[in-house]
This record gives C-alpha cells, sequence and structure tokens, in this order.
C-alpha cells in the first residue's frame, strides 16, 4: 500500500498552486464554492465538497475540486453479538483537477449544462472495531479520476446553485473501484464569466 502522505500534500499544493497562479491583475473570472457531497460505496459516504475555478471564457473553466466523505456504522443487525458490536469507520478524500466545458448553446432561461474531466488522487482510510479488541484500521492513496456533468442555476450575476454527477474512479489496493459521486453546491464568480 501506498504512503497516505505520498500524493496528498503534491496535490495539495498544485491546488493552492492553481488559487494563486497571476492570471490578470484581479480577481475576474475566479469561482469559489462548496456544498454537500454523496459518494456510493462504502456503505455509502457523505460528506462536503469545496472548489475554485478559473473561467478562460464564458464556456470553459479549469477546476479544483475536494471532496470529503464519512460513514460511521455498525455492521449487523444486532448492536451486540456473541463477539460484541461491530464498527466501522470510513473517510474518502478526492483532490481532483481538470477542465469543465459548458454548453452555452444549448442554455435554457437560468440554466447553464456542463461536462467535466478531473484527474487526481484519492484518500481511504478505514477503521474495524470489533466488540473490546483493539482497532484495525488501513488506509490508502492513488491515482482517481471523474468522469461527468450537471448544470449551474443562475440565482443572479455572481452566484449560482450547482447540482452534478459523475462517475469517480479510484483504484486502491491495486484494484479498481467505480463510485458515482452527488454534488449539490452554492458558487461564486467574481467579476464575469
Amino acid at each position: 500500500m501506498n504512503h497516505p502522505g505520498k500524493y496528498v500534500l503534491p496535490t495539495m499544493l498544485l491546488f493552492i498552486g492553481l488559487l494563486c497562479c497571476p492570471f490578470g491583475t484581479s480577481a475576474q473570472g475566479l469561482e469559489l464554492s462548496g456544498g454537500f457531497s454523496h459518494i456510493t460505496g462504502d456503505l455509502g459516504l457523505n460528506g462536503y465538497n469545496l472548489g475554485a475555478a478559473w473561467w478562460f471564457s464564458p464556456s470553459v473553466s479549469l477546476a479544483a475540486q475536494y471532496d470529503g466523505g464519512y460513514n460511521n456504522s455498525h455492521i449487523g443487525d444486532f448492536e451486540f453479538t456473541s463477539v460484541g458490536a461491530i464498527a466501522a469507520k470510513n473517510h474518502l478524500q478526492d483532490f481532483l483537477v481538470g477542465p469543465r466545458f459548458y454548453f452555452a448553446q444549448h442554455r435554457y432561461k437560468n440554466l447553464n449544462p456542463f461536462g467535466q474531466l478531473q484527474l487526481g488522487v484519492s484518500h481511504l482510510h478505514s477503521e474495524i472495531q470489533e466488540g473490546p479488541t483493539p482497532t484495525a484500521d488501513n488506509s490508502d492513496t492513488a491515482f482517481a479520476w471523474m468522469l461527468g456533468g450537471g448544470v449551474d442555476y443562475q440565482l443572479n450575476p455572481h452566484w449560482n446553485a450547482r447540482g452534478d454527477l459523475g462517475l469517480l474512479r479510484t483504484h486502491f489496493a491495486n484494484g479498481a473501484q467505480s463510485r458515482l459521486r452527488l454534488g449539490i453546491s452554492a458558487t461564486y464568480t467574481f467579476g464575469s464569466r
């Protein structure tokens, strides 16, 4: 298994670097977002997403995104078995960067549909505890990508409500896993797109 920090730190530095790059003399075209995300797999994970994007034109942006999903659950039908309660905790983090393409010619009223492809890394940390025994935990960090799309609903020239759905492909423990990721968020764009 890979060391958890092997890819996380370089990806975070890339994410921060994208935000700090001098694309111009002002924040025109910078978008910040945040909201709720749900990721299937590992008994389903609910959490939050944070993002930033730089608009190159009204139909193209470069987006960076962080998702943090959590699950705390008890395994089995009964809280207490002959070995005691079995509890599982999972924490999945995704750091993804890639282009987002808007289909401006298909815009309907305040709706603006888009497609996106993002590449990066995912980190999964799992803990299982069976009764009074010590907690067993494991983690892995690996390459990930997401292909999907969504729609922005323009509330005013700066604020949008966004819904998106994507296929998140992770590669933990030398295997590949497919997960669906649903995001609902609010975005704020400095200046105009």
